[in-house]
């Protein structure tokens, strides 16, 4: 009868199993629906450009708005290192543009270029003996001066062949930054074909031209817009009906 009446020992421990089992099935529930939730957000597709995007550019955005970054993998990036890397940008385009600038404008480059070639012309007028007028004007005048007067006498000369060049280099790199400034105009795909089939059709009669004009034959006629039948209204309409 005392066998009949005793409790199970193993009750309590099994009750906890099942209760750990089952918190340990809600954290991994709770786990799954965060994922997915997170995966679906990094599906969304945004409407339009954001301002880091306009400023830097959909694929450095990209880079720079991925947090853990899992295409590439690393470490978020500080607002100190995106700084940095505009900075660094900004910095190689003023460089560029400063490189070109002085490609342009290299004056004293062209001071020493003229001062050279006046002093070689003034020693090839020295060293000739031609009967020359200006020659002899040039080699009388340079003779009466001394070496000092003779030396800025010549640099007076190249300063002003400088000048000169200097003032065509700035007219050329005002007409090359106006053109840069212009921006591209997209004429669309059938003005493009049309464009196409013209300088083909140019480059085909020129040909039989040149042909033609070799073999001793009469040249081709081009055809034009005047050339062309023209046709009535009523023959359309007959056409459409």
């Amino acid at each position: 009868m005392t066998d009949l009446f005793r409790k199970p020992k193993k009750k309590t421990q099994q009750t906890r199993k099942i209760s750990v089992e089952a918190e340990i099935e809600d954290d991994q529930d709770s786990t799954r629906v965060s994922d997915i939730r997170d995966l679906q957000r990094s599906r969304e597709r945004k409407n339009g450009l954001t301002e880091l995007e306009c400023a830097v550019g959909i694929t450095k955005a990209a880079a720079l708005e991925d947090g853990i970054q899992m295409s590439g993998g690393g470490m978020q990036m500080t607002a100190k290192k995106k700084a940095a890397m505009e900075a660094a940008s900004i910095e190689h385009g003023l460089r560029e543009q400063f490189e070109k600038e002085t490609m342009l404008r290299d004056e004293h480059e062209e001071l020493r270029k003229y001062i050279d070639d006046g002093l070689t012309h003034y020693s090839k007028d020295r060293s000739s003996t031609s009967s020359s007028e200006p020659k002899q004007y040039a080699s009388s005048q340079f003779s009466s001066l001394n070496a000092d007067d003779r030396d800025l006498e010549l640099l007076k000369r190249a300063a002003g062949k400088v000048r000169a060049n200097q003032s065509k280099k700035e007219t050329e790199l005002l007409s090359e930054h106006m053109l840069a400034g212009i921006p591209e105009v997209d004429l669309g795909i059938g003005t493009r074909i049309t464009n196409i089939l013209e300088t083909e059709k140019k480059k085909r009669f020129l040909l039989q031209k040149s042909t033609a004009e070799a073999n001793g034959l009469p040249p081709p006629v081009e055809e034009s817009e005047e050339s062309k039948p023209k046709y009535r209204k009523r023959f359309h309409n007959q056409q459409r009906r």
